[in-house]
């Protein structure tokens, strides 16, 4: 007997609320626990599919026939129990199982799990509440986080007592394509599995979304506009949360449509190549993890070199956290002008010792810091800081240096073009940078630089 795909539809349920309400007829544990084991039966005929409609029909079948077994147990199972099942199992292999919901609340910017129980959600108002348990154990929220490695992740990725140091980008749902979620997960080498994600709101995004933010104001619209135009190297600093990512997709939207990129990251959080309405020519990189035996490993300073045989014009950089800080500023001064990445660092002063502590972590170990200053200084043009306002959850720019080589001493020649002057810390103009006549000739206007052409409405 041969099985046809998709099979045959099964009956409709009737409505439901929410597909991880409790049942009259099953409490929550008993509700979880039935969804798991229907998930972990239809696991080898859903392995291949990504049809959300089939896959219905497979796990509505198994459904009824669950819920027969139970009948013949003296265990009734209603209708919207039923429909309920069968929704809370879609979201376990599409989705992200008990955690939908949140992903899908326009105000949760990332959730924290420390064990199945301990639950902790935060909020884009900087609030943080304990949420329900997301499993029954911490077997149960392990297997869970391997399920979202392999059928979530954009490359699958292994989460086990010999991985157990997890980070990967996990694919949007059905209408959350606007959604990017980063997970990081750790096991065996914590008391308990944790997991924390992270869900970026703002992935079609544009310098006058982050004006309307109030992440910058009308000057710094105006001057990122005409660097990023104007081909300027551009680094982007600030703390974990800052909005280094959101404001370096901002920055590229200014960019030509029609224009080769290549974007180059860990974990993919960008998605310039999904944007094909701002980004119709875009080569997305993701580094590859080593395989069981250790090999076959790819990592950032193996692809940045490589995506220059590509006939990229410009390259950008996700976040440059080692040694691919040498093949980043080999690109950028090797015809490839107008590339863009992000540092974790503190201010823009403390830059330049962070790209030494970068550079000299791998092949440049010998390098002295002179010669990596220098570096730097003929390499990048501006340096952008972020931070956040603890007490309203905004983020903000907060400071413009411009970089220039080394002068009267070993550290690269800096300007402050925008210092943080204005209102909790906010960038204001302070300086006429070296740069402006490059600004000047893609249509910036000098009279943004005065100080009252730049104010600040503090939301």
């Amino acid at each position: 007997m041969t099985n046809s795909w998709p099979p045959p539809a099964a009956p409709e349920f009737e409505p439901l609320l929410s597909a991880t309400q409790p049942s009259a007829d099953l409490d929550d544990a008993a509700f979880r626990e039935a969804v798991l084991s229907i998930t972990a039966s239809v696991a080898d005929d859903l392995k291949d599919t990504e049809d959300r409609e089939a896959a219905r029909q497979v796990i509505q079948a198994r459904v009824q026939r669950w819920a027969q077994g139970q009948l013949s147990s003296g265990d009734p199972i209603s209708f919207a129990t039923q429909r309920r099942l069968v929704n809370a199992v879609i979201d376990e292999r599409f989705e992200l199982g008990v955690l939908t919901p949140y992903i899908k609340d326009v105000r949760v910017e990332s959730i924290d799990l420390n064990g199945c129980d301990e639950v902790w959600i935060t909020y884009n108002d900087g609030t943080c509440e304990r949420g329900p348990a997301v499993a029954g154990s911490d077997d149960d929220l392990i297997k869970m986080i391997q399920m979202w490695a392999i059928h979530k992740s954009y490359n699958p990725r292994e989460f086990s007592a010999a991985n157990p140091l997890l980070n990967t980008a996990l694919k949007p749902g059905d209408g959350d394509d606007g959604v990017g979620v980063r997970l990081s997960a750790t096991m065996a080498v914590t008391t308990r599995p944790c997991a924390s994600i992270r869900c970026h709101r703002l992935v079609d995004v544009t310098l006058d979304d982050l004006l309307r933010l109030g992440t910058i104001n009308r000057s710094l619209h105006a001057f990122l506009k005409a660097a990023v135009l104007a081909r300027l190297n551009i680094v982007i600093t600030g703390g974990t949360a800052a909005g280094k990512t959101t404001l370096l997709r901002a920055l590229a939207s200014v960019i030509d449509p029609e224009e080769r990129l290549a974007t180059l990251e860990t974990d993919y959080e960008l998605f310039l190549d999904k944007l094909k309405h701002r980004h119709q020519n875009v080569i997305a990189f993701q580094v590859r993890q080593a395989n069981s035996e250790g090999a076959g490993a790819v990592g950032l300073n193996d692809l940045i070199p490589h995506s220059l045989r590509k006939n990229i014009k410009r390259i950008i950089v996700g976040e440059v956290r080692a040694d691919e800080i040498v093949p980043m500023f080999e690109a950028m001064n090797t015809g490839h002008p107008g590339s863009m990445c992000t540092i974790h660092a503190d201010g823009t002063e403390e830059i330049f010792n962070r790209i030494v502590m970068l550079w000299t972590r791998g092949v440049g170990a010998q390098t002295p810091p002179a010669v990596i200053h220098l570096n730097t200084g003929e390499t990048i043009d501006l340096v952008i800081h972020l931070r956040m306002d603890p007490e309203t959850n905004t983020r903000f720019v907060s400071e413009v240096l411009e970089v220039m080589p080394p002068a009267d001493s070993e550290l690269p020649s800096r300007n402050h073009l925008y210092r943080a002057t204005g209102p909790g810390g906010r960038a204001m103009p302070d300086i006429t940078p070296q740069c402006l006549p490059k600004l000047k000739a893609v249509g910036f206007d000098p009279a943004l630089l005065d100080p009252m052409a730049a104010m600040w409405e503090v939301r």
